[in-house]
């Protein structure tokens, strides 16, 4: 789970549990991971589970994750899990799929903060601005919505 030169200089080691009893899969927290990566049964990742483990107390040498998709995905529900996601229920506004070109010009609105919703996603759909081109989902958020609410937000965070 942890970044590799933390693993060379660290001695300890931040883990995920593992099991192969496969369940809840619809829970963000649960990454299956089939029985691919040296696995012996397939099993699923269950990213509610994290510790810090001594490296003294491993045994052996089971495998890693080497697929990027993986990651991403685990990348993707470590965020939404720890509340490191972008997306905050305090604004309001909308989630539009935007082509590049459509994107920097909402990005040049000053009243807007523009916000992709899911760095890690490769899916791209029509954009909804223009329907020519594919784009990805973005949060968009009108700056002017907030005045009167004691809130201030700035289009650099």
């Amino acid at each position: 789970m942890q970044e590799e030169s933390f693993n060379h200089k660290a001695p300890t080691i931040i883990v995920a549990a593992i099991t192969t009893v496969i369940k809840k899969t619809y829970l963000r927290s649960h990454i299956y991971l089939g029985d691919s990566f040296c696995l012996p049964k397939p099993s699923m990742v269950l990213l509610e589970q994290i510790r810090s483990v001594n490296k003294s107390e491993f045994k052996e040498f089971i495998g890693y994750i080497d697929d990027g998709k993986v990651w991403a995905e685990i990348n993707s529900a470590l965020k939404k899990t720890f509340g490191l996601w972008l997306y905050n229920p305090e604004r309001t506004g909308s989630i539009r799929t935007l082509c590049g070109k459509c994107l920097k010009k909402s990005m040049k609105k000053p009243d807007l903060i523009v916000k992709r919703l899911d760095p890690l996603s490769m899916k791209k759909d029509v954009c909804e601005v223009c329907h020519d081109e594919a784009g990805y989902d973005y949060f968009i958020f009108d700056k002017r919505l907030a005045v009167g609410k004691g809130r201030k937000y700035e289009s650099g965070r």
